[in-house]
């Protein structure tokens, strides 16, 4: 089964011309996905993902450009109308009615995660084509049009919508929204990059799925990592570069990536990404809980262990008995490098 998804070879988008393309990546197209996944969507200047909810599903989504406006009703107290722009994020609980609208002046792309490996989605079109005569004309009474209209059973997911003027008067700010340049990063270092993330710790409205940026400059590359708790879902949103997944039982080779492709990484499995290349690399990545325990570092970790552990595990494994002590150089620190220069 493959970690990786080349999304544009092997995914057939969903498209409307002039309005929208979705990549609708699920359990179904991408085996290996568990409790997670993230459609790459495509809206072009005064279009929308049309009003829908999620009954299985939270969702938390990242803008790589555009602007976009969110409409979230959960209940009468628990209303939101925002604005976003590229680096920002938002959550949408489960079961909430909502919508993507862009309104900005070019095509907004967006990463679109999901707390779910098959999100169900109803959007409202499909949902007014149910409804009940009777309840239609209650809803509308004295007016037939509503009662004529016949809508569809399969969810359209994007279409057309004018900006409203008065949307440039809305806030920006709202618990449903995220700004990950506000947020002290794990890690920055500026001829590195940066690590940050989106959990419940910084993000308390957050609930089962959260978020993670990494920012790499060229010749740089990520600690080699595990996340003890949780699996994690990346999507190149910048350049290109290679994924390098470490497991028993099979030969180590690289894995060249590009945007909009995806790498799974089950919970526990040792996993790093670098930036080959002479232009800037980012991935965005979708955990599944909204608080994941830190990353654990395979040179922390294994620094950890006494001089005469490292060496034995290194030199003198089943029967074999090898000279040297290819770990001697390494020294215990209680935090992760996060970004390493290559």
């Amino acid at each position: 089964m493959s970690y990786l998804l080349k999304t544009n070879q092997t995914i057939v988008p969903v498209k409307a011309d002039n309005i929208g393309v979705a990549f609708m990546v699920d359990k179904n197209n991408f085996p290996i996905l568990d409790g997670v996944t993230c459609y790459a969507l495509e809206l072009w200047e005064e279009c929308m993902r049309i009003p829908h909810w999620h009954p299985n599903a939270s969702e938390l989504g990242y803008v790589v450009s555009g602007e976009i406006e969110i409409i979230i009703w959960r209940s009468p107290g628990e209303t939101a109308m925002f604005r976003l722009k590229a680096g920002m994020c938002w959550f949408i609980p489960q079961a909430a009615l909502h919508s993507l609208n862009n309104i900005g002046k070019e095509r907004a792309q967006l990463l679109v995660g999901f707390s779910s490996d098959l999100p169900q989605d109803i959007d409202l079109p499909v949902v007014f084509n149910g409804v009940p005569v009777p309840l239609r004309n209650a809803y509308t009474s004295p007016h037939s049009e509503l009662r004529e209209w016949k809508g569809v059973i399969k969810n359209p997911l994007v279409g057309h919508c004018p900006v409203d003027p008065a949307v440039k008067q809305v806030m920006t700010g709202s618990v449903y929204g995220f700004d990950l340049a506000k947020v002290t990063p794990l890690f920055s270092d500026k001829e590195m990059g940066s690590v940050i993330w989106g959990v419940q710790s910084n993000w308390s409205i957050l609930e089962n799925i959260s978020v993670l940026r990494a920012h790499l400059k060229p010749h740089t590359a990520r600690d080699l990592i595990w996340y003890p708790d949780a699996g994690t879902l990346y999507i190149v949103s910048e350049g290109q570069g290679e994924f390098h997944i470490i497991t028993a039982d099979a030969e180590p080779k690289p894995l060249e990536v590009k945007l909009f492709d995806y790498i799974f990484v089950p919970q526990g499995v040792l996993h790093s990404f670098m930036n080959t290349s002479t232009k800037d690399f980012e991935v965005t990545a979708f955990f599944t809980k909204a608080n994941p325990q830190p990353e654990v570092s395979l040179s922390v970790a294994t620094a950890f262990f006494p001089d005469t552990v490292r060496k034995a595990a290194m030199t003198t494994y089943g029967t074999l008995n090898k000279s040297g002590d290819p770990l001697k150089e390494l020294k215990y620190t209680d935090a992760s490098p996060y970004l390493l220069r290559i």
